[in-house]
């Protein structure tokens, strides 16, 4: 029976069919036409069209069509992907697109995350696996797509269902996950059924990723473990080429070492800058929490390590990758939260020093390994603050290696180290190390650059344009070998600039300058012209320390790369507190290397020294003509006694009349005559404090020709 109720509802749906059909169709109206917008821009684009391809990249984001809906359209074909994906490539280095491609490209990402972290969605594509053909195909797009998103409810499916086909399709479905998948997988499974565990163990065999080893390994050394368990364990480890009797916490180690070298067969995709780290709660979930990609490769590395660590409190690499990615962890977060290793008891800095020198050694020989001159400043500070010359001077002595290492903050802090121990024994690369701290007086704010390219025009003209913008411009050439040995002996070369006529050359030039011993870590700036600016850009895009422009840029945008450059490469220019704070510390080295009974030789640093006395602050001037009157040099006596017969502060004088008296007393009179009689002419027309620091210098130097008489009433 029908109500008045019913007839109205009944009557409606001619309207409500009407208007449904109306939305729908005009839903695909709107997804018809910025499918169109899509196709002409990556069209106008890909043909350097910029006034065409920049109309229709506003029509794309000014159209009503949700992110989702965006993602969708441009992931619908593989060629389609590749295509928009070039040709954001290209409009990212056109000024007028640069802004749009941008958010062209953060409407797409924004789509991806939402669509791949969406619940409902992994559930209804686990659902529709045991659909049609078609749906069957769309749903393992969507769940490969999911990624280790899909592992939870995939993992809750083969708890729940027991129907061996939807066991199957789950065990197929994660195993084209692949890599993704490896790691919930085995934080999943020691809390797994027996059935589920053996599942997930074969699952892993046919993944085949050897990250998965020491959980599989544990499995083995497991005695609580089933059988069953063990024998799909020995078998996939067997797949995996590993074998099952191998020390856990050196496998873990391995793994985490892996992680913090961000091999690629250990690192998930991110999704929206964010990756996942896998932990089981207490109501037996498996949950992710998001940790940022910068930093995702070092908090894996210390989680391995932790775990070996656990295992073995003595496994010194554990150590190391543990402290190593701790450090580079807490710089890269750049005050960022980090929800897996936020709330540590203690500060990065002081992990790098409670394990000792022997730890904060391996750290610094990775950093010098991997070109990291922030990791290695943070392993020399550590070493400053716990070692002595002997952990300095055994084993492998990678602090010898970093006063070659090309950057000058580098060989700054490694010469003051092992300077600062007075060894007493010599060692490979002592003769580097007090010059090393001469420099540090002498020449440590100067920035020295090679400048490369075919014509010597152009190199002559950027040369002049690096001079007069505070740089010193030390080797030219048209070749790298070329141009770095024309710079000579300096601290470090602080900027390559390539002016390259080809993509091909430039490469060819930024691989030559990695190669060579002085330009490893470099800083390299490419400038070239036209398409090749593009092709170069994104053939040199990955290396950290390579930065191109087109050359027709402007001379501030010049400068604003190759200051981004060295505050990467590390930390930017030294700033006049820096260079005054080396010279300062390597002025306090060198006179205890004079003072003390050492392997090191402060004559090296004579000539630095003596022009240091005239040109430094009071408090400097003492330290300088301390260590001075210690050297066995007739130069350095005479520059003491020179600077003491200078009108000037009084208390300084005295100062300097004494130490030119130390001098002569353990070396001899090196003084020249002329010198004597200005000594002899203060002593008799001074007074006090001043004529007895004179007498005191004139007495030491004892010259036959002074008259007795002359200091008589």
């Amino acid at each position: 029976m029908f109500t008045f109720g019913n007839r109205f509802l009944l009557s409606l749906i001619p309207i409500v069919a009407i208007a449904f059909f109306a939305s729908a169709g005009a839903l695909q109206a709107q997804s018809n036409e910025a499918s169109s917008d899509l196709d002409d821009f990556i069209h106008y684009a890909l043909v350097a069209n910029v006034e065409y391809a920049e109309g229709y990249a506003i029509k794309l984001i000014r159209s009503e069509i949700s992110d989702e809906e965006f993602y969708t359209l441009v992931s619908s074909t593989r060629e389609l992907q590749e295509r928009f994906d070039r040709a954001i490539g290209w409009a990212m280095f056109v000024d007028d697109l640069e802004p749009l491609a941008a958010e062209l490209e953060s409407r797409y990402e924004t789509g991806r995350t939402n669509l791949i972290r969406n619940a409902a969605r992994i559930d209804g594509s686990i659902e529709l696996l045991d659909g049609t053909t078609r749906q069957r195909i769309l749903a393992e797009k969507r769940l490969e797509e999911a990624g280790e998103y899909a592992v939870p409810a995939l993992l809750r499916t083969l708890q729940d269902s027991g129907d061996a086909q939807a066991t199957r399709q789950v065990r197929e479905m994660l195993t084209k996950i692949g890599r993704n998948a490896v790691i919930p997988l085995c934080v999943a499974l020691p809390h797994m059924d027996d059935n589920s565990k053996v599942i997930i163990i074969k699952t892993l065999g046919d993944i085949r990723y050897a990250h998965a080893s020491p959980f599989l390994v544990a499995v083995m050394q497991d005695s609580q473990e089933s059988p069953a368990a063990k024998h799909a364990a020995s078998q996939a480890l067997s797949r995996l080429g590993i074998d099952e009797n191998t020390d856990l916490s050196t496998l873990q180690t391995i793994v985490a070492n892996q992680y913090f070298d961000w091999q690629d067969s250990v690192i998930t995709e991110p999704v929206g800058g964010l990756n996942l780290y896998w932990t089981w709660d207490a109501q037996n979930h498996l949950v992710p929490l998001d940790v940022h990609e910068e930093v995702y490769g070092d908090v894996m590395a210390m989680s391995f390590a932790e775990q070996a660590l656990a295992l073995n409190p003595k496994n010194e690499n554990a150590m190391g990758v543990f402290v190593a990615a701790n450090l580079r962890r807490d710089r890269e977060l750049a005050g960022q939260n980090d929800m897996v290793y936020g709330n540590l008891p203690h500060s990065p800095a002081f992990y790098a020093t409670v394990f000792g020198p022997h730890v904060a050694q391996m750290v610094l020989d990775r950093a010098l390994e991997m070109g990291d001159t922030t990791l290695a400043l943070e392993a020399i500070t550590a070493l400053s603050e716990t070692a002595g010359a002997d952990s300095l001077l055994a084993g492998e002595k990678p602090l010898m290696r970093a006063m070659y290492y090309p950057d000058r903050r580098v060989q700054y802090e490694a010469a003051l180290t092992l300077a600062s121990t007075l060894p007493k024994e010599s060692f490979t690369g002592s003769y580097r190390v007090v010059p090393l701290l001469a420099s540090a007086v002498r020449s440590g704010g100067d920035m020295f650059a090679v400048v490369i390219g075919d014509d010597a025009d152009q190199r002559r003209a950027m040369a002049a344009f690096l001079q007069s913008n505070g740089w010193s411009v030390v080797g030219q050439g048209s070749t790298a070998t070329e141009a770095v040995d024309l710079a000579g002996v300096v601290p470090g070369i602080d900027l390559a600039v390539v002016l390259a006529r080809s993509a091909v050359q430039g490469t060819t030039v930024a691989d030559e300058l990695a190669s060579m011993p002085k330009t490893t870590v470099t800083p390299t700036y490419i400038l070239t012209t036209g398409g090749d600016s593009q092709i170069l850009a994104v053939g040199v895009g990955e290396r950290d320390m390579v930065e191109t422009s087109d050359a027709a840029v402007s001379d501030s945008a010049k400068l604003g790369v190759i200051e981004d450059l060295i505050a990467k490469a590390s930390g930017g220019r030294l700033s006049y507190e820096e260079q005054a704070a080396f010279a300062n510390r390597a002025l306090h080295v060198l006179r205890d290397i004079a003072l003390a009974e050492t392997e090191l030789e402060v004559d090296d640093a004579t000539g630095t020294l003596i022009a240091a006395l005239t040109s430094t602050d009071e408090d400097a001037q003492i330290v300088v003509a301390e260590t001075l009157a210690m050297i066995d040099d007739s130069l350095a006596q005479r520059a003491l006694i020179n600077e003491a017969l200078k009108e000037g502060n009084l208390d300084q004088r005295v100062m300097l009349l004494d130490e030119a008296a130390g001098s002569v007393r353990r070396w001899g009179n090196h003084a020249g005559d002329w010198q004597v009689e200005l000594v002899v002419d203060l002593a008799e027309n001074s007074s006090g404090y001043l004529a007895d620091a004179a007498a005191r210098l004139n007495g030491a130097l004892d010259h036959p020709n002074t008259s007795v008489m002359i200091f008589l009433p």
